[in-house]
Formats: C-alpha cells, sequence, structure tokens
C-alpha cells in the first residue's frame, strides 16, 4: 500500500547558476580592481613628482616644489584610496592572489609618509631660504622661525622613520609579484634610508638651537679665527679672537684681539683638561690648540682667555680663514681694509698667503680684527639660510670649522651632527696625519702634502701597514731686501713643522725615518689612541718624507667564516690645499676583493685601492675580500 507522506525531492543546484555566480564574483573583485590595478602607476607618477621636488628646492624654485609635492599627494592619496579601501580588502582574502596585498599597503604607507615628509619641508622651506626667510636677519636669528624649524625637523624625522617601518615589512616574496614588490622596496629604501638616518642626526642638533641663541637667557662664546698657514694639530693656529654674546636670538659682538696682543699673549698656567698631554706647563693662548681634538684645544683655549680676562664663557666657535671664504660663496664679496673687494677665490690667499704685501704686523693684525666679525655677520644676515648652513657642514667635515659647547647635551648634539671637530674613535684601520708649525711661520700656507697607506691583511684581521708622508714646500720666491731669517717672521719661505700620525688601536711602530733619519720607535698616547711624532724641515721648493711601518692588531673584521672585511677611517687636517690620500690593500694569499665602495678599485687578485686628490670630508669604508671570491671563476 503506497504510503500516504508526500515524495520528498532532492534541490539540485544547475551547473550554469554556478557558472553565473563565479561569473558575478569575478565582476565584483575586476571592478574592485580597477583602482588596485591603477595604484602602480600613481605611486610611479608620486615618485617623479618628489624628485621633481626636490630638484626644484634645490634650483630655489620653491613654486614649482609645491605644485609637484601637491602633485605627489594626490597620486598618494590614489594609492591609500585603491590599497586601504574595501577594494584591498576584499583582494587580500583572495587565496593565492591577495597575498601581495599587505605588502603593497605597506609600501603605500611608506609612499604616503614620505610625501608628507616632503609637504613639510616644502611648507618650511620659505621661512628659512630665499629672499623672503625669516630664520635670518640683521645680526640676529628669529626665534618663532627657529621654533618652526624645530618642529618641522621633528615631523620630518618621524615621518621618515615611519616610512623606514612600513618598508622593512614588506617581504622577499609574493606569488606573481613579490620578485617586483622587493625590488620597488629595495629602491625606496635606497632614497629614505639616508634621509632617515639625516633627518634623525639633525633632530638633537635642531632641538637645542633655540638655547645655543639664547631663548633661553643670555649665553656668552668666544669666537676664534684660524690661521691656516700656520698650523697646530686641531687646525689653524688661533689668532684673533672676539666674545659674542647672544639673548633671544638677538647677537652682540665685543671687541676683537689679537692674540699676539700683549695681554693675552703672555705666557701662563691654568688648569689643564685632564689627560691632555699636549699642556705640559705654562701656555699662550696662541699655544693652547695644539691636541688635534676640539674637545679638548677648546676647553684649554676658553681656559686660558677666561685667565686672561676673568670672563667665563660657554662655549667657542673655531671657523678659519677657508671657511670664511666658502660663506662668501653665498653670501657675496666683502670689502677689506687696504685690498678692496675680496670674493671666495680671492680672499684665502690676500689674508693669510700673501704676507709681504703686508707694510707692518700692526697693519696685518688690522686687518684680522676687521674680518673676524665678518663670520657672525655674514651667517646671521637674511636669506640663504640652507647653502649656509651646507657650507658649514662641508667647512666642518674639512676641519674648517668646529663647535665647543660646555653644557654636555648641547654638546652631545653638536657631536651627533659632525659639527665637533673630534678624531674617529674606530678600532680599526686609521689615517690621521697632522702636523704643528715649529719655526713660527706661515709657510703651511703653501704646504702640500701627500699620504699612503700600503696595507697587508692577514687572515686574523690584524695588518702589517707602510705608511708614507710627503711634503712638498711649494713657496714662492723670497723677495724681502734682508736674508730670509728661516723662523720667527711672516716672510720666510722655510717651514719647520712636528707631523702628528694618529694610529689605529693598539698599533705598533716597527720602523720610523723621518727626512731620510731613522727615528725611534717609541709611541704616546692620546686617550687611548697611539701616535708618533716626526720633525721635519722643509728649505723652498723640498719635499721631505716620513715613513711609519706598524702592525695592527684589528685592521679587519675576520669571523672565521672565510672572509676579511677591512674598516679604515680618514680624518683629514684644515690646510688650504686639502691633503691628498692613497691606500692600497692586499687580502691574504687565496683572497679576492667583493663588491667594492664607491672609491674604491680593483687594482689585481685580492688588491682593492682608494684614491682622494684632495681629502676634505672624514670618510669611513668597509671592503670584504673573501676565498669564496677567489675560487669565482
Amino acid at each position: 500500500m503506497p504510503s500516504s507522506r508526500p515524495t520528498s525531492k532532492r534541490r539540485l543546484v544547475r551547473p550554469s547558476t554556478v557558472v553565473g555566480g563565479l561569473l558575478l564574483l569575478l565582476v565584483g573583485l575586476a571592478l574592485l580592481a580597477v583602482p588596485f590595478l591603477k595604484a602602480p602607476g600613481h605611486a610611479q607618477g608620486a615618485r617623479t613628482d618628489l624628485e621633481a621636488a626636490r630638484s626644484s628646492l634645490a634650483a630655489g624654485d620653491v613654486a614649482s616644489a609645491e605644485a609637484s609635492v601637491q602633485s605627489a599627494r594626490r597620486h598618494a592619496d590614489e594609492v591609500q584610496g585603491a590599497m586601504q579601501g574595501i577594494g584591498g580588502d576584499i583582494w587580500s582574502l583572495v587565496p593565492v592572489l591577495g597575498e601581495p596585498v599587505a605588502d603593497v599597503r605597506h609600501l603605500g604607507n611608506a609612499l604616503d609618509h614620505l610625501t608628507s615628509a616632503a609637504e613639510v619641508a616644502v611648507g618650511t622651506w620659505p621661512a628659512v631660504n630665499g629672499r623672503r626667510a625669516t630664520l635670518f636677519g640683521n645680526g640676529s636669528v628669529d626665534i618663532p622661525t627657529l621654533d618652526r624649524l624645530v618642529r618641522a625637523v621633528d615631523a620630518v624625522s618621524t615621518h621618515l622613520d615611519t616610512a623606514q617601518l612600513e618598508l622593512s615589512e614588506v617581504g622577499d616574496s609574493s606569488v606573481g609579484v613579490g620578485t617586483r614588490l622587493a625590488d620597488a622596496r629595495d629602491e625606496a629604501t635606497r632614497v629614505v634610508n639616508p634621509l632617515a638616518a639625516a633627518a634623525r642626526r639633525a633632530r638633537p642638533l635642531t632641538d637645542v638651537l633655540p638655547e645655543l641663541f639664547g631663548a633661553q637667557g643670555e649665553r656668552t662664546y668666544l669666537l676664534a679665527l684660524l690661521n691656516p698657514s700656520e698650523q697646530r694639530f686641531s687646525g689653524g693656529a688661533p689668532l684673533t679672537v672676539v666674545p659674542m654674546k647672544v639673548s633671544d636670538g638677538r647677537l652682540a659682538m665685543g671687541v676683537a684681539r689679537d692674540t699676539s696682543d700683549p695681554d693675552l699673549f703672555r705666557v701662563g698656567r691654568w688648569d689643564k683638561v685632564e689627560g691632555n698631554p699636549f699642556h705640559d706647563g705654562k701656555l699662550r693662548l696662541s699655544t693652547s690648540t695644539y691636541a688635534p681634538d676640539w674637545s679638548v684645544s677648546g676647553e684649554e683655549l676658553l681656559r686660558g682667555w677666561e685667565r686672561r680676562t676673568d670672563s667665563e664663557v660657554d662655549g667657542l666657535v673655531a671657523v678659519d680663514v677657508v671657511a670664511l671664504a666658502d660663506m662668501l660663496r653665498i653670501t657675496g664679496p666683502v670689502e677689506a681694509p687696504g685690498y678692496g673687494t675680496l670674493d671666495a677665490v680671492t680672499f684665502t690667499e690676500k689674508l693669510v698667503g700673501d704676507y709681504d704685501t703686508f707694510p707692518d704686523n700692526e697693519a696685518r693684525k688690522e686687518l684680522n680684527r676687521a674680518i673676524v666679525p665678518l663670520f657672525a655677520e655674514r651667517l646671521l644676515q637674511p636669506g640663504d639660510g640652507v647653502a649656509k648652513i651646507e657650507s658649514l657642514r662641508a667647512s666642518a667635515r674639512g676641519r674648517h670649522f668646529a663647535l665647543w659647547m660646555r653644557h654636555p647635551d648641547l654638546q652631545a648634539a653638536v657631536a651627533d651632527v659632525g659639527l665637533s671637530g673630534e678624531l674617529s674613535d674606530t678600532p680599526h684601520d686609521y689615517v690621521a696625519v697632522f702636523n704643528q708649525n715649529t719655526n713660527r711661520s706661515k709657510a703651511d700656507y703653501w704646504q702640500q702634502r701627500d699620504v699612503t697607506s700600503d696595507v697587508r691583511l692577514a687572515e686574523d684581521g690584524s695588518a702589517r701597514v707602510r705608511l708614507t708622508v710627503s711634503v712638498h714646500n711649494d713657496s714662492p720666491p723670497y723677495v724681502q731686501p734682508f736674508p730670509d731669517p728661516r723662523a720667527g717672521t711672516y716672510v720666510t719661505k722655510w717651514n719647520g713643522m712636528t707631523i702628528g700620525v694618529f694610529l689605529p688601536e693598539g698599533a705598533e711602530v716597527t720602523r720610523a725615518v723621518a727626512g731620510g733619519t731613522p727615528q725611534g720607535t717609541r709611541v704616546f698616547d692620546y686617550y687611548g689612541r697611539p701616535y708618533k711624532l716626526l720633525r721635519l724641515t722643509l728649505p723652498p721648493g723640498a719635499t721631505r718624507e716620513a715613513v711609519l711601518e706598524y702592525d695592527v692588531p684589528a685592521a679587519a673584521v675576520a669571523p672565521g667564516d672565510g672572509t676579511v672585511t677591512y674598516r679604515l677611517d680618514a680624518t683629514p687636517q684644515g690646510l688650504v690645499r686639502p691633503q691628498a690620500l692613497s691606500v692600497t690593500v692586499h687580502w691574504p694569499e687565496g683572497y679576492d676583493v667583493d663588491e667594492l665602495p664607491e672609491g674604491w678599485t680593483r687594482t689585481g687578485r685580492g688588491v682593492a685601492s682608494y684614491s682622494d686628490p684632495g681629502l676634505v670630508t672624514q670618510p669611513g669604508f668597509s671592503v670584504t675580500g673573501s676565498v669564496a671570491a677567489a675560487a669565482a671563476p
């Protein structure tokens, strides 16, 4: 008997329904992908705009820079809208295909922060640089503008740091586009990293600039004009000084004084800087700066000044004639008593390289006293703020400009941005050759110095080094009506010097020769760094050599994995004619050099060389050689 219950029917999903649903899903995803697919083009557009903005700012075209940054912002917003909106959310859920979305989002975030940093920079630029800049003007610093600059640097640094973090989140591989994304990340990182590092270095200094310029109360500094024609290990001799007071950004210059004036020239005693091997007994102000670090020489000079004048000071500004000349390149020529118009090309030569034309010493002193306030006056005149700051940074790298601040926080900020005039603290190989004038002449103006270092590495990272210092006295003919006294005058063409070679940590000298005469192997200690003294006397037109051979315990890093990484720092002296430096490094037998940093060349199997005809920065290098490289075809 048939059942009375109705028979149940199974519902079947038609194939056409499944296909239709998939088609709808694909259409929806395709529509959502439209902005996603446009994102790379917008990212490239933003990058092009940001590069254009940087070029426009460098050319002083603020209007074009602003337009480029505005365009970059539109592109960056399009990228963010595409990647951070619902389309990006949906695509991120799609198996396999959604894997790169997170990486693209991180790239978009990095671009957004980089654009924000550019917006802050361009917005602040007119107040710092250009005709209507308000940062500098009439011998003062505008504190409200300075506060704005401080906030801008903080904001830019934060945006760049965040961009770095976003880039670090981009993975190395994702299906389909992973290599392209990794390449984009690496390319962006190469741009962002140095910018972020520069902003981080600048941040501590900008944070303390208001205090440096007296925003929290009056501060007093001593400005020392250094003469590079008569060298000390720290730089040119401090022959003219002037006290300065700054309060709420307003600068007041004191009376410029020559350190050969009777009250300042007297030999005397003051408490030496602890550990300074170059303070031995009585000193003059003009002989107080023998130590190579300005944290030592600067403090010695301030203590001597206070002993002579009973005037306390908060810090020292040391600037030489070469740095002043570079400032004139930006601010224009100056009128000098007895010389008329001097520009960046003629300033150094006429001021410290042409003593034969001075009628007497008083005329020379008068010119120095007239010139020494020029630094502060030109620095604080309106306009060209960025160019003047860049000039000071370049002069500091070449050791023509330095600051010593007695307040620890201020000095730490100065050191962070490389304005402190210090030796490198590297534990590896180091080249730092300085000279001090010993015949009280101005013949260092014509000094031409070539330093060559030949380094032979061992597998444990130690090295044997042969350092040759060649000095040429390129002085002009002697023209005075009396015989050249060879010492003690401004007009002598003879050059007497003590060369100080500041060696790598732990170095042991095995051989020393100066002017063809063997020297002892004893070295002295400068705050843990050994140094060797060698004396030379150069007649006009003569060339003399000093040679040192020494062993370095840790010139390279050798972890025992078949690689030996040579590390070198170099420090220049602030000469009128920059010192030439050549370095040749030989790796152990069986090694060859890997990828070389800029400025280095492969000069043989396992041999690399570096050459700089005029060392005006303080470079640091890392060069790797390996057994694997030697075995490669």
